[in-house]
């Protein structure tokens, strides 16, 4: 008799096993949903390094650096660095950045590289802190570049990234937006 319940039994234990899983929320999860398909970015900044400043300049993704004010040299961006999604003028110096930073603006593959924190927001919904780096098709940035967060209303390299999330219907969670 009490084989007759077995099958039940695992079954059981299986389903609740399951059901644990697909709502379980962690930085496993938040990678996983943040890397699987690319994330529209409007008007974020990213870090760049001074070499890659020098590869853009040889590759005319855009020009030399030059002096707009006593404390800021600027890059004029070119159509081959917006057709990469770059969307301003790259900022080669700045008093307020160590290093060189440019906007980008459309649909990107991320790279989740730590998840500092995740609490609960609004509405059922998941707010992550993320560092979070942005994948750059093209042979002067064979590595991601740092998705830089928002400090005091300021953008900043140090801080975390924040987005949202939500849970479908079928349980699985998606991306709604970044937050500042």
């Amino acid at each position: 008799m009490m084989s007759c319940y077995r099958p039940f039994v695992v079954l059981i234990v299986l389903a609740v096993f399951c059901a644990g899983c697909s709502k379980d929320f962690n930085g496993e999860r938040v990678k996983s949903t943040l890397e699987a398909q690319p994330v529209n970015l409007d008007g974020e900044q990213v870090s760049l390094t001074g070499p890659q400043v020098e590869c853009g300049v040889e590759n005319e993704l855009w020009e030399r650096p030059s002096q707009v004010s006593q404390e800021r040299t600027t890059a004029r961006l070119s159509q081959k660095g917006r057709d990469l999604k770059f969307n301003d003028d790259v900022v080669y110096q700045d008093p307020n950045y160590r290093q060189p930073y440019v906007q980008v603006r459309g649909e990107f593959m991320l790279l989740v590289d730590d998840v500092p924190s995740i609490r609960d927001g609004d509405n059922g919904t998941k707010v992550v802190e993320t560092k979070t780096l942005v994948k750059i098709q093209h042979s002067c940035f064979p590595n991601p570049l740092p998705l830089m967060g928002i400090k005091k209303g300021n953008f900043s390299p140090d801080t975390p990234v924040k987005f949202q999330f939500h849970m479908n219907e079928d349980g699985s969670w998606k991306v709604d937006q970044l937050v500042h």
